[in-house]
């Protein structure tokens, strides 16, 4: 009896290790920066949300060009615009829709557009607003403003930008 106590307590302890773990992983590593970058890029700051954060799979493969923190609409809605996250790939949009079409479902509450190649989490009317969790897919060249420090090499072979927009989960007090 002692032996299986013991066993299930470490069975606990291992398993909150690994659940933190994941709570604290991030979401994906930077894209590779060039030879000739600046060691201090303002963009890069904005810490990385967790995988837990964003709520989302990042796509297979993919890295991060660009993070935006939560803002306020003071002007026209005045409400908080969720944070995003930008993604670049080499894989063409064909397949990070279809990775999408099967990770983002309508019994999960996904709706896809495709004239607009987006995921909206709801109706599809509020999805250009910033205001809704979106996954969008869109075609890169590599000459993105977030790509200028981005390793030649990593930019000429990029074809997709994913735009996820997010809503983090609640602290708990």
């Amino acid at each position: 009896m002692k032996k299986m106590c013991i066993l299930l307590g470490l069975t606990f302890i291992i398993t909150g290790f690994a659940l933190q773990s994941l709570a604290q992983t991030p979401f994906a590593p930077w894209a590779k920066l060039s030879c000739d970058a600046p060691k201090e890029i303002s963009g890069r700051k904005y810490p990385v949300p967790t995988k837990n954060e964003v709520g989302i799979p990042p796509y297979p493969g993919a890295v991060i060009s660009s993070v935006s923190a939560p803002s306020t609409d003071t002007i026209k809605y005045k409400q908080e615009v969720l944070p995003s996250v930008n993604l670049v790939t080499s894989d063409p949009p064909s397949n990070v829709i279809a990775f999408y079409k099967k990770t983002l479902t309508k019994d999960k509450g996904w709706n896809y557009s495709e004239e607009y190649r987006t995921f909206v989490k709801g109706e599809t009317q509020g999805a250009l607003t910033g205001f809704v969790p979106t996954v969008a897919i869109r075609d890169e060249n590599g000459e993105n403003y977030d790509l200028v420090y981005v390793d030649p090499n990593v930019k000429k072979k990029l074809k997709t930008r994913i735009v996820i927009t997010y809503k983090p989960p609640k602290p708990i007090n």
